[in-house]
């Protein structure tokens, strides 16, 4: 279990979120969401931390990054994104990909999703980015969203985030 999130600075939340919101998604979806995640939304529901940024190498083989967000479980209010709203990414009418559970946005429009496509029972899926304007067409004709992998695990997403400030930038 990572550490890690205990030490992060908060931005905001949405309080804790409800035990049952959790279980009932998990019912709902087929899937065992992984312990820390649940730990973590438990604590601080659709949190903004200040440390929001992670890098990766995409599959161009540049480096990259995205500022996240975490979505939050309960009911709709002002500003606050569902990640019940966010299970787009698994429907194929929107270009989605079965196995994909969104669990937090990027400032870019991109979906940070859970990904069970390897194994649909497992309680730590990898995570990937799953880019909204990219498109990967398949041999049957149709397309979906591009993938790119993130990391092997949610503790492993929660060691990448990092606070951004001003001097990482190398001006020229």
């Amino acid at each position: 279990m990572s550490k890690k999130w205990r030490e992060f600075s908060l931005y905001f939340d949405y309080g804790k979120a409800n035990p049952k919101d959790i279980e009932e998604f998990e019912k709902k979806y087929n899937i065992c969401l992984p312990k820390t995640y649940k730990e973590l939304m438990l604590e601080h529901n659709g949190v903004n931390f200040k440390e929001e940024y992670f890098d990766f190498i995409n599959s161009r083989g540049q480096e990259d990054g995205r500022a996240f967000l975490f979505k939050a479980f309960g009911e709709k209010e002002k500003g606050k994104e569902l990640i019940e709203d966010a299970q787009y990414v698994s429907n194929p009418d929107y270009y989605g990909v079965p196995g994909l559970i969104g669990f937090g946005s990027t400032a870019e429009g991109d979906t940070v999703c859970f990904d069970y496509r390897d194994d649909p029972k497992t309680c730590e899926p990898k995570v990937v980015l799953l880019v909204h304007d990219e498109y990967d067409d398949l041999p049957d004709g149709t397309s979906h969203m591009h993938i790119e992998p993130i990391a092997n695990s949610f503790d492993e997403f929660l060691d990448m985030l990092y606070e951004f400030k001003d001097e990482d930038i190398e001006w020229e």
